[in-house]
């Protein structure tokens, strides 16, 4: 029989995140490996894909490397059929959806299986993304229950879940998971993903390994944005624009992808039409672009954050993040907004996102009380 230290394990992902990869295949190698790992970064960095890939290398038979890809635990690992080994949010109607067993034959309706295989199959196609999930779904106290339930027919193989994005679970779910983690079965392992661990509870971050995912290189977001998009990707699609914005997170340059021009276009107008108190035209463009939801008014307000931040790195001599949409700008006409005026922008663009957050005002409402009193006594 060969031993443990003759294994050797390699755990795929970017250059920039090698060293939590090197720390966790060290925990492998020497047969340390704790039930419990969560980890947390920002949202699109990957800790979806290094979950998978921690997955495979527990769940691997092959006797001299793993995960080698080819065995049956590498083949479950990337099943999206073995619905069992994920937990994720679900909305209200997604989780009570009956489960296969009790639906009768001949039925078109989705069952809970089918609900999880379809997102399963969009995470293993592209685990960067950060919109796969209903912004109000969250992880219910029945769906750890249903997961416990499993654990009876995991025979003697290992078992690995995957919960992603754990912080989305609620109160009864996050005690419930607790009594789960006070009592792991044998040879099963949990991993968790979060955007912030702060959100567990702290008895839950007690009991796991916490392994923080630094962010990408804009080199590598580049790199990994191709890589998903497949051979038929146009390299010009990543504009610098987009990798800027990412922020070191793929699953943001996927976002940005499809909404950069259009967002930096409009930040750009809402900050020359506001010094040019050109209001109702730029209400108009306001109201083309249905801005209507808190989710997508704070999202434009993100990018003007960025323009405003932008403008001011350009003065200080810096080198700007959005080289395309600067290049477009002529700050030079309004000789008035200087530094100080800027970083009171910001300021004020920051009040705006938490008054729509606050849902006190509508969202176009405070958009046009922004332009308003935008660069306010330097106009």
């Amino acid at each position: 029989m060969v031993e443990d230290e003759m294994i050797k394990y390699r755990l795929n992902g970017p250059a920039s995140q090698e060293r939590q990869r090197i720390r966790l295949m060290a925990a492998l190698c020497e047969n340390r490996f704790p039930q419990a790992v969560v980890i947390d970064g920002t949202p699109g960095i990957g800790k979806k894909a290094l979950a998978m890939e921690i997955s495979k290398a527990l769940q691997c038979t092959d006797m001299f490397e793993r995960p080698c890809g080819q065995c049956f635990g590498c083949k479950m690992a990337a099943d999206p059929g073995a619905a069992d080994n994920w937990v994720f949010p679900l909305t209200a109607a997604e989780a009570q959806a009956k489960s296969a067993e009790d639906v009768k034959a001949g039925s078109r309706a989705k069952t809970l299986q089918d609900i999880k295989q379809g997102y399963i199959e969009q995470i293993v196609a592209n685990p960067y993304r950060t919109d796969i999930f209903d912004a109000g779904a969250e992880i219910s106290v029945n769906l750890i229950r249903a997961m416990k339930s499993t654990f009876v027919m995991k025979g003697d193989r290992t078992r690995v879940v995957i919960v992603a994005e754990a912080d989305r679970m609620n109160d009864a779910a996050s005690n419930a998971f607790l009594k789960t983690l006070e009592e792991v079965p044998p040879d099963t392992y949990f991993v968790l993903t979060v955007a912030s661990r702060e959100r567990l509870l702290p008895t839950i971050r007690s009991r796991c390994l916490a392994i923080h995912l630094s962010s990408l290189t804009d080199a590598e977001v580049k790199e990994e944005t191709l890589r998903m998009l497949g051979d038929d990707a146009d390299e010009d699609q990543v504009s610098r624009d987009v990798i800027g914005l990412s922020l070191g997170s793929p699953g943001k340059a996927f976002f940005y992808l499809e909404n950069a021009k259009a967002l930096c276009g409009l930040a750009s107008d809402f900050i020359v039409k506001s010094l040019k108190n050109d209001y109702s035209a730029l209400f108009e463009e306001l109201a083309e672009n249905d801005l209507t939801e808190v989710s997508e008014a704070n999202g434009f307000l993100e990018v003007l954050s960025f323009l405003i931040a932008d403008i001011l790195r350009k003065q200080s001599g810096a080198a700007v993040r959005l080289p395309d949409t600067m290049a477009g700008m002529d700050m030079d006409a309004f000789p008035r907004v200087d530094a100080d005026a800027l970083e009171m922008a910001l300021a004020t663009v920051q009040e705006t996102m938490e008054r729509i957050a606050s849902r006190r005002s509508t969202a176009m409402m405070c958009l046009q009380s922004l332009a308003i009193k935008l660069f306010e006594g330097y106009k």
